[in-house]
């Protein structure tokens, strides 16, 4: 890890740490003045906009440096669309578009889009935190191009979306909403490919805060008179939890690895299998050595599980990109099916 990277995870750590609680995720609303906090600080130390370029006051720095920062934010459970906002930031940059101050959420799918005269009618799907802003990313086809489009939801009817998720989503109708810059997508980029990556690196760090409440739930609590945690199929849980966990983690690295952000989609689709399968087993284990506990809305376990549940199936889930890399080895069998996945 470079000096750099470090300097800035020791930063976000330092705000997660001073802000983010299971009480603040309890009231997730722009009338809440400590999650308002919480933004502010993170805006003002400038963890948004991280890689966005120089002349749009941003950073600048390698693309690499938000998968570790994106883990830990959702390690701490952090009930903000911090992730969405710096992935907007950074598509919109890259296009020439300068990103806003604030929040910034992204339109996962529309339907029946339609753009006259500098204006956009249609339904947007599953848009994230759009309860706390009214910022939002399109990306979009017209003429055979891909184009992002930055809107505000100033006119539309919200309609918060039923999910497995802790964090709020809503489907969006809009009518003659105003644009306020569209651009071509640089080529170089894929959405739903970076959508994939984001979600799996927000998995892990997931799962990593599962795993830890797991350890010290069964540390504490008693059962005949002894904890948990000396059990023997208790520790064969703990231990599969682990096993999951690192195989993610070691799929992460092997993308994270390279600072360009058009990644080898091969290893994206690895990651995104891999997380998707450990969150299964996490999820599961988890609540069973919680017992009943688990589901309650005052302990945290069920903030983290919700969300691996639902992130799990966004931008393709595990059958999506098994089926994904098939097709890509059966097109391109010039390799041995080893070959092809360890190159």
């Amino acid at each position: 890890m470079s000096e750099e990277l470090a300097i800035i995870l020791e930063t976000a750590s330092k705000i997660f740490n001073k802000h983010v609680n299971h009480d603040l995720r309890q009231f997730i609303d722009k009338a809440n003045i400590n999650l308002i906090n919480l933004w502010n600080d993170i805006e003002e130390q400038g963890l948004s906009k991280i890689i966005v370029k120089e002349k749009f006051n941003g950073s600048e720095l390698p693309f690499s440096f938000i998968l570790p920062i994106i883990k830990m934010s959702n390690y701490y459970g952090t009930p903000l669309p911090f992730s969405e906002t710096i992935l907007s930031n950074y598509l919109l940059s890259e296009s020439d578009i300068k990103p806003p101050n604030g929040m910034v959420t992204f339109a996962v799918d529309g339907i029946d889009i339609k753009i006259t005269n500098n204006k956009i009618s249609g339904k947007l799907l599953s848009v994230p935190f759009l309860n706390l802003t009214e910022k939002i990313i399109l990306i979009t086809e017209i003429e055979n191009v891909k184009n992002i489009i930055l809107l505000k939801s100033i006119k539309g009817e919200l309609k918060p979306k039923k999910n497995f998720l802790a964090e709020p989503r809503f489907d969006l109708q809009i009518k003659n909403c105003e644009i306020i810059d569209i651009k071509p997508l640089n080529s170089k980029f894929n959405f739903n490919h970076l959508g994939a990556l984001m979600r799996s690196a927000q998995m892990i760090g997931s799962m990593e805060k599962a795993l830890d409440l797991s350890i010290d739930y069964c540390s504490q609590r008693k059962q005949f008179g002894r904890t948990l945690s000396k059990f023997q199929a208790i520790q064969h849980q703990i231990s599969e939890m682990a096993v999951e966990l690192s195989a993610s983690s070691a799929a992460l690295s092997a993308v994270g690895n390279t600072d360009e952000a058009n990644k080898n989609i091969q290893d994206i689709a690895i990651l995104k299998i891999r997380a998707g399968i450990a969150a299964g087993k996490i999820i599961a284990i988890s609540h069973q050595v919680h017992g009943a506990i688990g589901f309650t809305q005052e302990y945290e376990l069920a903030y983290f599980t919700r969300n691996l549940n639902s992130w799990r199936n966004d931008f393709g889930n595990e059958n999506f990109w098994e089926t994904f890399l098939g097709k890509n080895f059966l097109e391109n069998n010039n390799q041995n099916l080893w070959e092809y996945l360890t190159y």
